[in-house]
């Protein structure tokens, strides 16, 4: 996402610096010996959202295959985002390596890469109603030398103190309830964001739900909105310059947001149509060209189809739902849009992040951005929308790689690099018949598929890249590093339970997450249950370098065990019972080799719920049949964890 500096500021971007031209200032101290900075900062690697890190030397298609395990940190819910990687001048160790890292547990936590220890945490405030409450990346960036950790949980977007946690600012989009089952508020940021020139840019997602989605502009450095712009009726709202707007949505009142009763009425462009109708919801994050000062995303669909039996609107969908486009960084206001179909009957979104990349047609460099749907397809647009051969807008290529379906085709984003463009494809359909090839690699710029693999597993984890390798994971629980020129495996990387988060390759190290799941609505399903499973955050390196065993790291991410190596073996032996542990940042005390929280902070999400305490991660049990309960303010009774409204 893009917006044009309307305030001096001094910023560092380890990409955009050099391209812009900008000098950087930073309160961070330069690496030791004149080395090269290293750092990961936000989503994808760049507001290109390349994925890609054309500098990395040190992991290559002969090291890959020793890359072993260096260290795993333990939290109390499943991993989804990606680790960032920045240097952070701490208390007597200035320039010291770390990892930020979100997890489903309701903290962020900020890790020395070295090994993996914990230096803060910080928790985000429940909000119940929330499906992915923590599915988001964070962003890394320099606010008036400030280093700076940008990241939401549930509803909010944060800036932390990189260096101590302390929180900055909060904005919400929405009321910021923090008590909202999914039946009363299902606002959630699932949008990575992108901070450039002192604003921060990301969408808003309902789920489905009662409401609707829309992007956001916020002031970094005071957390103040910018403008907001509402999918369902293509308005943007301007704030006067005196507001001090932190809390948003495009469908609660002005007193559910705590603005003055006339404020959609007096601000530009605010007085657009309110009535909560489940479209605009934006997993996507944006990428950002500052040359066009263009920022671009692509969102959902909000359940517009022709079936009888589906709930309002009818179609046509709204003109930005379902749609890739391009809105200004400075205003907000839309440039192009571009979708594959009118109607959708078969839950085709938009989940990845649009790639912004070079092709050649015709002889001629075209600058374009590429993005998979749920369909199956990867294409490729005209950055300012208009192909320039046709002259319509319309994609330069469209590659069919899968049959896709709501749970499959490209949901996730690809990697770009070396004239390639990899991902991985999910299941489609059916759980029990993945559809294939799950990894893919195309030609950038013709499409044409270059190697694919019908060996792979399904996965909804975005693919990351560096010179000759690719990092695909799997939601079997590995992460696989490919021979991005013949598709070949290279290793098999343990991660500790199934990937949706991408890995970060950087500086010789890889780092990623572990953990699949959904939340919202009754929390005895599957999906919720598996996302309160303590799942790890770890890190590879490549053996015999230096601070990389030979054989690898035996740490297993469980506080309650004692790790040595014996030759080729490792030990991970039970510590004594009641030795004190932890998961993440909740304590407790080892009982049979595993640490049982103290107290667990289990939230009441639901009427028909509730939360069991005291074991390895918060649990829930369903209400006796019949309880009463109340959903979206109607009454209702208890079955089986779910509230049926009466009547």
């Amino acid at each position: 996402m893009l917006v044009l500096m309307r305030e001096s500021l001094c910023f560092r971007r380890w990409v955009l610096a050099p391209l812009l031209g900008l000098v950087a200032c930073s309160n961070v101290s330069p690496p030791p010996n004149g080395e090269k900075s290293a750092e990961w900062r936000t989503y994808g690697g760049s507001l290109d959202r390349t994925f890609f890190n054309p500098d990395e030397t040190q992991i290559t298609k002969a090291t890959a295959p020793a890359l072993v395990p260096l260290w795993r940190f333990t939290t109390g819910g499943i991993v989804t985002a990606q680790p960032m990687l920045a240097r952070v001048d701490l208390p007597g160790t200035p320039n010291t390596e770390m990892v930020f890292i979100s997890s489903w547990d309701g903290h962020h936590y900020a890790l020395r890469a070295s090994d993996g220890s914990l230096v803060w945490s910080f928790a985000f405030k429940p909000h119940p109603g929330a499906s992915y409450p923590a599915v988001s990346s964070a962003t890394i960036e320099d606010i008036d030398g400030r280093r700076t950790v940008f990241v939401s949980g549930g509803m909010t977007m944060y800036a932390l103190d990189a260096a101590t946690g302390e929180e900055i600012w909060a904005f919400d989009a929405g009321t910021g309830c923090t008590t909202c089952d999914s039946s009363v508020e299902r606002n959630e940021v699932e949008s990575s964001p992108a901070v450039f020139e002192g604003v921060v840019y990301f969408g808003m997602d309902v789920n489905d739900g009662r409401g609707k989605g829309g992007f956001f502009a916020v002031d970094a450095r005071h957390g103040t909105l910018r403008w907001y712009f509402d999918l369902a009726t293509v308005t943007v709202c301007h704030p006067d310059a005196g507001d001090d707007v932190r809390r948003f949505d495009g469908y609660h009142s002005a007193a559910e947001l705590d603005l003055p009763p006339n404020f959609f009425a007096s601000r530009r462009g605010c007085n657009f149509d309110r009535t909560p109708n489940s479209c605009g919801n934006i997993w996507s994050s944006a990428a950002i060209d500052p040359k066009r000062g263009l920022l671009y995303t692509a969102s959902s669909n909000c359940d517009t189809d022709n079936r009888p039996n589906t709930p309002e609107p009818a179609p046509p969908m709204p003109p930005y739902d379902e749609a890739v486009f391009a809105l200004s960084i400075e205003t907000g206001e839309p440039a192009w849009h571009w979708r594959a179909r009118e109607v959708d009957n078969e839950d085709l979104g938009y989940g990845g992040v649009p790639n912004l990349f070079e092709i050649e047609v015709d002889g001629k460099k075209r600058e374009v951005l590429g993005i998979g749907n749920k369909d199956g397809r990867y294409i490729t647009l005209d950055r300012d929308g208009i192909n320039e051969i046709t002259g319509v807008i319309e994609p330069y290529w469209v590659t069919q790689t899968v049959p896709g379906g709501s749970i499959g085709g490209i949901l996730q984003s690809a990697a770009v690099g070396e004239g390639r463009v990899m991902f991985t494809t999910g299941f489609g359909l059916e759980l029990n018949d993945p559809q294939k090839p799950a990894a893919v690699a195309l030609d950038a710029s013709t499409g044409a598929i270059l190697w694919a693999s019908q060996d792979a597993p399904p996965s909804y984890s975005p693919t990351s890249a560096v010179p000759g390798v690719a990092f695909m994971g799997s939601v079997y629980g590995t992460l696989f590093a490919y021979d991005s020129d013949t598709g070949v495996v290279l290793n098999r990387l343990a991660a500790g339970g199934p990937l949706g988060s991408p890995a970060t390759v950087v500086g010789g190290r890889v780092y990623v997450g572990a953990g699949t799941g959904e939340r919202g609505g009754n929390p005895t399903r599957v999906a919720y249950l598996v996302s309160l499973i303590p799942s790890p955050v770890s890190a590879f390196c490549i053996a015999g370098t230096e601070g990389c065993p030979e054989g690898g790291s035996c740490d297993d991410g469980n506080s309650c065990t004692d790790d040595s190596r014996s030759g080729d073996t490792c030990n991970n032996t039970p510590l004594p019972e009641a030795t004190e542990c932890a998961l993440g940042d909740f304590p407790g005390h080892c009982q049979g080799g595993t640490c049982m929280l103290d107290s667990a902070v289990c939230p009441k999400v639901s009427d028909c719920t509730r939360p069991v305490s005291g074991a390895s991660s918060c649990r829930y049990q369903p209400e006796p049949d019949g309880t009463s309960c109340s959903q979206s303010g109607q009454a209702g009774s208890c079955l089986e964890g779910n509230c049926i409204p009466a009547g």
